[in-house]
């Protein structure tokens, strides 16, 4: 008995994780331990100042000068060398992590129903983003080098513990000072995050409604919001910006004080004969490592929230998009649809749009679902393929969910025809075959199923013209008959179109109506949504949704009836 499973991971969230943590094991452990032996090689200055100034004075001995030289040069430049290495495997780090997650979080986000805030393939691909720059650029390093200031610390207290808590100090206060930063300047920066994204989003709504704007007079409106928004952007920068500014120069006044506090110190002990020159400059040395390396790793506390929230997001589009795998017997098809008890209502709203609705369409059938605007036709031809998740009920092709079937298999389950219509950035023959090459044959039977092929034979390269939706000169009724073909691709087991009347004359239309039924002739569920009656000619059953009444309709003598009903109120309106 063959199947047919979904190409797509079939692993769980949490495994997709502990998979590339255990993938990366091996390399963040000779990452560690380069990190062990960069921080011991920084050791190395300190201890040759302590020998030459202690020593070599004394003893006036040239040789063993060229020797500490020779070995220190040696271990500086091991340990400047093992940075790089350790640079670098960073940066491939980060590129493997984007190359690893990006196609299947974009296409998870792209196939889960219902995205949120959180999903949508933007936000996660700025997720990314953010986690391979933190994982590729300095902070991690400061981040994992952080640890190293403790025993930084603990040498320098074997030399003097007096100038180790000297530096133990300044450490202490730079740390608070991070903090304080982060804490002051936490909602200024969110919420100049949120201005920049509704002026970003008004620019852009802007430059999509170029028509509307110029001859409605709308400019100088639409340009006081841009900068209402903008200059709440810049008030919030700016007033995070001077917090910043003060908290490093305190930095800044803490670390010259710092340098200040261990000469003065030590001279004073030099002078008690506690200790040897020497010991207070190597001392010195390690007080300014440790203060470095916290002070760097406070500069970029920001970037290491941001990767953490980022993470945090990472791994919640895992849990929405990773599925259970899909399999689905060859004899199973054609399989019925069957719609139970669906219900639906959106946030904040206190009323469900759609009310337990119970539908049985079998093979070659034909539902059309008409009603008034906001009457819940979109919501339903958006349920029934599965973009949203019901509120209730379930929508299911044969024995699957309709919101777990991908598009990713040699089967394609289902065609869709949206209201509003987009061409993708390339050929005709793509944009109908779902951004793929496609079997060209397939593509001509759908595109001439859909009337558009005299239409794309007219484009200067037949199918192989490049399309851009925002900039070429088809009609919006050529537009609409490729998205027609598209959606007749492959002859889908369901396809549902919302609305596809608009921008259709009544030639257009004809073929349109000869196609679905063609469709349902080769074993297509058809599902269409419509304000008029004429597509209900056609239909097995008709779908009646009206100020929240449903009525659902099975025989012809009942559709006729109410396409009698419906001619007969809008004679009255005309009268």
């Amino acid at each position: 008995m063959s199947t047919r499973t979904s190409k797509q991971s079939t692993k769980s969230a949490n495994e997709l994780i502990k998979s590339a943590w255990r993938q990366s094991r091996l390399g963040l452990l000779v990452i560690g331990i380069f990190s062990i032996f960069i921080n011991l090689f920084r050791l190395v200055t300190p201890i040759y100042v302590l020998q030459i100034l202690d020593r070599i004075p004394a003893s006036r001995s040239v040789e063993t000068l060229v020797m500490l030289t020779v070995i220190t040069v040696a271990a500086v430049g091991t340990g400047v060398l093992l940075e790089l290495i350790r640079r670098r495997m960073f940066l491939h780090w980060g590129s493997w992590i984007e190359r690893s997650f990006g196609p299947t979080l974009v296409q998870g986000s792209l196939n889960v129903a219902g995205n949120s805030d959180s999903t949508t393939p933007s936000r996660v691909l700025r997720d990314l983003a953010t986690i391979r720059s933190f994982v590729s650029g300095h902070a991690i390093l400061a981040w994992l080098d952080i640890i190293w200031a403790p025993a930084f610390i603990l040498v320098a207290y074997l030399i003097n513990p007096l100038l180790a808590g000297i530096a133990l100090s300044g450490v202490l206060v730079v740390f608070v000072l991070g903090i304080l930063n982060e804490v002051l300047t936490r909602s200024s920066r969110d919420a100049a995050l949120r201005a920049s994204a509704d002026s970003k989003e008004l620019v852009a709504a802007a430059e999509r409604s170029g028509e509307t704007i110029g001859p409605l007079r709308m400019a100088e409106n639409v340009t006081e919001r841009w900068s209402e928004a903008t200059f709440e952007r810049l008030d919030e920068n700016l007033r995070s910006r001077r917090v910043t500014i003060t908290i490093s120069a305190a930095i800044r006044f803490c670390g010259r004080c710092l340098r200040v506090a261990l000469l003065a110190v030590g001279l004073w002990l030099v002078i008690g004969d506690v200790m040897t020159l020497g010991g207070v400059i190597a001392a010195g040395f390690l007080g300014r490592m440790a203060f470095q390396a916290v002070k760097d790793a406070m500069l970029r506390w920001r970037e290491l929230t941001n990767a953490r929230r980022a993470y945090g997001r990472i791994c919640s589009a895992f849990s929405s998009v990773s599925r259970d795998p899909v399999s689905m017997h060859d004899h199973a098809l054609p399989a019925a649809l069957k719609i139970s008890n669906l219900g639906y209502r959106y946030p904040n709203q206190q009323a469900s749009i759609l009310k337990r609705i119970d539908i049985d369409l079998d093979p070659g059938s034909i539902l059309c679902v008409i009603g008034p605007s906001a009457s819940g036709k979109t919501t339903f031809s958006r349920l029934a393929i599965g973009r949203l998740k019901p509120r209730y009920g379930s929508v299911r092709l044969g024995d699957i969910d309709i919101s777990r079937l991908r598009q990713d298999g040699p089967q394609r389950y289902v065609g869709y025809l949206p209201q509003e219509i987009r061409l993708f950035r390339g050929t005709a023959r793509e944009n109908i075959a779902h951004m793929a090459k496609g079997d060209f044959g397939q593509v001509v039977e759908a595109a001439q199923l859909a009337g558009a092929h005299e239409a794309i034979l007219s484009l200067p390269y037949g199918y192989d013209t490049e399309l851009d939706d925002e900039h070429m000169t088809l009609s919006a009724g050529q537009r609409k008959s490729i998205a027609l073909a598209r959606a007749f691709y492959g002859w889908p087991q369901l396809i549902v179109m919302d609305e596809p009347e608009p921008h259709l004359d009544r030639s257009a239309r004809r073929v349109m109506n000869r196609a679905l039924k063609d469709c349902a002739a080769q074993g297509s569920i058809i599902i269409v949504t419509s304000q008029s009656k004429s597509l209900s000619r056609i239909a097995d059953k008709v779908l009646a949704l009206d100020e929240g009444t449903i009525r659902l309709l099975e025989t012809r003598e009942e559709i006729e009836s109410l396409r009698r009903s419906r001619s007969r109120r809008s004679v009255r309106m005309r009268a």
